[in-house]
């Protein structure tokens, strides 16, 4: 490599090599020796893929070996922003740490953590991972990477991920293996941005604030991903417990229409009735599993849940989503049992009717109807 076009390609001189302390002779020996471990270093990376590919809570996973003009680049950026920090010959495989890099890709934010416990029941670590954190996560974020055994540290341009350090140990010899998480929407935007800003246009304000944009925009992107799976598992939820209540209604229903039939009325008789109308009217107490996922605090919160909210609401009582409905057959059904109930438990229905509503409404093809707009809310309560 020439030391022209490498000063020109990443905006160095001489000066530079200077500030950091370093010559250009050592960055040539370094090179020299980096370039000789290629194949080594290569399958060590091709070993370690090929294990993290058979596990199937990681989507997909990008592999590298850093180019060596970018090593002397790093090497000579972390020297100038450290004047204390020594790189040379015999340590840059140790110091830098990403030789080999490897980007361990997943859809759903919350699919982090099986993968982080896959890294860390599988690999030995040289040292505590990283969670690399945007300026405004929430507290709750924040603590569940500590829950974790993770470092927190906030990204000034908003980056998102997790970094492990693997350490492996082929030959009698250590190896490290930087790993990469991050979801597919921060691998996105972390490309774009490298393309667009490195190395030249770091600092450029406009640039950086568009970026900062598609940043929030990719992180919306992930989190509204998330809920949209969220939705799907409350609502499949619900749609099975709905049709368990109906299903044992509906037993119920069919239990009083044959005693209506058989029975001569009585006290006794009129006593049964009302238990089982009691068991008809009484409300599900049930409580659905609580579902973790610390993102869906900021995604609640941010302008984006705030304007599809109606929407989704909206849409919900559209007629494109019919609730569930009861037969004819049934509907009829209900209709003449509570005309004779009314008929047989007294001479006034008027007043029976009032003691019945005090427990719950006799309009039953509206008792049992689905509420499709409780889904939303109960979403919304159970994040809290």
């Amino acid at each position: 490599m020439r030391k022209c076009d490498f000063y020109s390609r990443y905006d160095l001189s001489d000066k530079s090599l200077e500030e950091a302390g370093i010559k250009w002779t050592e960055l040539t020996s370094i090179a020299k020796d980096y370039d000789s471990l290629h194949d080594t270093l290569d399958a060590v990376g091709r070993f370690v893929v090929d294990q993290m590919i058979s596990s199937p809570v990681i989507h997909s996973i990008n592999y590298r070996l850093k180019e060596t003009d970018h090593l002397l680049e790093k090497i000579v950026r972390k020297r100038t922003e450290n004047s204390r920090r020594v790189i040379t010959k015999d340590n840059y495989r140790t110091e830098i740490k990403d030789l080999i890099g490897i980007r361990a890709l997943h859809l759903f934010k919350e699919d982090w953590l099986n993968i982080h416990k896959y890294i860390c029941d599988n690999w030995d670590l040289a040292e505590e991972p990283v969670a690399f954190v945007r300026y405004g996560d929430n507290d709750r974020i924040l603590n569940f990477y500590k829950r974790n055994n993770c470092q927190i540290r906030e990204h000034k341009f908003g980056y998102r991920s997790v970094h492990y350090t693997l350490k492996t140990r082929p030959k009698n010899e250590d190896y490290l293996v930087e790993v990469q998480v991050r979801t597919l929407f921060e691998e996105a935007w972390g490309e774009i941005d490298h393309r667009v800003r490195y190395p030249y246009e770091m600092n450029n304000e406009l640039l950086v604030r568009l970026s900062s944009i598609l940043n929030r925009l990719a992180g919306d992107a992930d989190e509204l991903g998330s809920y949209m799976r969220f939705f799907k598992k409350k609502e499949k939820k619900r749609i099975a417990e709905h049709k368990r209540q109906l299903e044992e209604k509906n037993k119920l229903i069919d239990k009083l229409y044959k005693q209506i039939e058989s029975l001569e009325i009585g006290n006794q008789e009129k006593e049964k009735i009302n238990r089982n109308i009691a068991d008809l009217m009484r409300e599900d107490d049930s409580v659905e599993e609580e579902y973790d996922f610390p993102w869906l605090d900021s995604f609640l919160d941010s302008d984006l849940f705030k304007g599809i909210q109606g929407r989704i609401a909206d849409y919900m009582k559209s007629e494109d989503f019919k609730p569930l409905e009861i037969s004819e057959e049934d509907l009829r059904l209900l209709q003449k049992t509570q005309k004779e109930l009314m008929s047989l438990m007294g001479p006034s229905p008027e007043k029976v009717e009032a003691l019945l509503r005090q427990k719950g409404s006799l309009d039953m093809p509206n008792m049992i109807d689905y509420k499709e707009s409780d889904v939303v809310e109960e979403s919304q309560e159970s994040s809290s």
